[in-house]
């Protein structure tokens, strides 16, 4: 299995051969803004990092850190400045693993049932060692019976991290100082209003900041802008509730977009394909 150095072209194998794929980065790979997959994530994160914005949670990176992310959840990583940021990301298309799975063992539980399983375990040191030998494997196979072979490892690997997951007890995100608890409650704020009109003068107002400040402490906790971040979780629960059943309509009314144009113009610049194909291409899973 080729492993590739570029997230996007990494992805885009995954969508494409329907399986999985694995990508190395180091720090000349920028990482990509607030964004969702229509894929599922394992960050594995080889360097220290600032930290990683998942939903309305900001986590410490360490090396060795493991992230599981799902289809739904917008996410950004911010590097050190001026140190190594190595990470390797493995995408996985979801009806890929589901196809992995048994009756008795679903292996897409530990990325949808977050009250279970943790979307953020530390390795210990034999653990990195467990982890690096399945992804030095996956990368030397070639040949005939090569599927069968990848398959097999991704199985074992998906069901080592399960159960590191499950086991973990949950890490919380930053210690509280107060500069940090307004980004705690803003980013809480924004997900349990992503269905109003949130203007920044109202985000402002609600926790009494001026807008400038506001604007100037969500940038430095979250390296992207709130707009962005909004339109992100916007699209990302979208997402949700389209794989779940709800209609247009239904979705544009609780996520907040002005109009049915808007909506699908913003859909089709985060997702790559209208809401109507999405859907189509898109089983529903069992998310908690």
């Amino acid at each position: 299995m080729d492993i590739h150095t570029y997230c996007l072209t990494s992805e885009l194998a995954c969508a494409e051969s329907g399986r999985f794929s694995i990508a190395y980065l180091d720090r000349s790979v920028e990482p990509q803004r607030m964004h969702t997959h229509n894929n599922l994530e394992v960050y594995y994160g080889i360097s220290s990092a600032k930290h990683f914005v998942i939903d309305d949670m900001i986590y410490p990176v360490h090396a060795h850190d493991l992230f599981i992310i799902n289809p739904f959840e917008a996410h950004r990583i911010e590097p050190l400045e001026g140190q190594s940021h190595n990470r390797y990301i493995l995408s996985i298309m979801p009806d890929f693993l589901k196809g992995l799975s048994s009756p008795n063992t679903d292996l897409l539980e530990c990325f949808y049932n977050k009250s279970a399983y943790s979307t953020r375990i530390s390795l210990s040191r034999s653990q990195h060692g467990k982890m690096m030998a399945f992804i030095d494997k996956l990368g030397e196979t070639q040949g005939f019976g090569s599927d069968l072979i990848e398959n097999a490892l991704l199985t074992e690997m998906i069901l080592f991290i399960m159960n590191i997951s499950k086991s973990t007890t949950s890490i919380p995100s930053f210690v509280p100082t107060p500069n940090n608890k307004y980004i705690s409650d803003i980013l809480n704020y924004i997900d349990q209003s992503l269905d109003e009109d949130l203007s920044l003068q109202m985000i402002a107002d609600k926790f009494h900041l001026s807008k400038g400040y506001l604007c100037r402490l969500f940038k430095e906790h979250t390296c992207t802008t709130i707009h962005d971040y909004i339109c992100t979780k916007r699209i990302a629960r979208a997402k949700r509730l389209l794989a779940t059943g709800h209609t247009v309509q239904e979705t544009i009314a609780k996520t907040g977009f002005n109009d049915y144009a808007n909506f699908i113009r913003r859909f089709k610049e985060r997702v790559g394909t209208s809401p109507k194909k999405y859907v189509k291409q898109n089983t529903v899973f069992p998310i908690r």
